[in-house]
């Protein structure tokens, strides 16, 4: 059954009876509105199709139920918890040389971050995909590098982030870092990602962020992107939505 919203809901009483009630508005049947997740709505309804529904992942909590749409065609049907932020596009960075200097705030739609955390935490798997490119910029440095990072991502629970995603948690690596296969100058083994390159080629570092404790990301850094003498150093970066799954 497909569904949408109809019209905004501005405020959701934590009760069955309120909950009955917009699932009503909404024309959605009261199952549709009681699931934790995506996957667990599927599981009760395996007709279910792709659409907007009302979770509520910590059940009779203190937390309100809220909307979220459900790819039930992805990763084999499973259910798939969708969550849009206000940050989706490629987006430029430019005229920040300092670390960090370049700084993005996350927003995400319909759902506080409280409420996120309870969607990771009935999920058995949360991911987020994460793309930064650019020319003549740094982003994680250089082995040799004591100064610290030029660029990183904050979680949801504010803490600095010191890997990209493809590299595991606490790797302080992009990806390519973590097979050593980051594209490097000739004789040069020190870089962590293939942005550490800062020539003037375009570079990037891509991959899933997969540790649903920190999820989901709420802030982007970045540096690097001053103007120099010989080149116009700048960046751009991605961020793909929040997406929640069980097994």
């Amino acid at each position: 059954m497909l569904s949408s919203p109809k019209g905004e809901v501005r405020q959701i009483c934590h009760s069955a009876f309120s909950v009955l009630k917009i699932c009503t508005l909404l024309g959605l049947p009261y199952f549709a509105c009681s699931a934790k997740s995506c996957s667990h709505l599927k599981r009760m309804s395996p007709e279910a199709n792709n659409g907007t529904y009302l979770i509520d992942p910590d059940g009779r909590g203190t937390l309100a139920p809220f909307l979220v749409f459900c790819d039930m065609t992805d990763k084999n049907g499973i259910g798939v918890t969708v969550i849009s932020h206000d940050s989706e596009e490629r987006t430029l960075v430019d005229n920040c040389d300092s670390r960090g200097c370049y700084k993005r705030n996350i927003s995400y739609i319909r759902a506080s971050l409280s409420q996120l955390a309870s969607l990771t935490e009935a999920s058995s798997h949360c991911e987020q995909f994460i793309k930064y490119e650019c020319f003549h910029s740094r982003l994680l440095g250089d082995n040799t590098d004591r100064e610290g990072l030029f660029g990183w991502w904050v979680s949801r629970n504010s803490t600095k982030m010191t890997y990209w995603g493809g590299a595991l948690p606490g790797s302080n690596n992009c990806a390519c870092g973590m097979n050593n296969s980051c594209e490097e100058r000739e004789n040069d083994e020190t870089f962590k990602c293939n942005s550490d390159n800062n020539d003037a080629q375009w570079r990037e570092d891509s991959g899933l962020l997969t540790d649903k404790s920190t999820l989901p990301v709420t802030q982007l850094r970045f540096g690097d992107v001053g103007v120099s003498p010989n080149h116009d150093e700048k960046g751009y970066h991605t961020l793909g939505k929040l997406k929640c799954y069980m097994d």
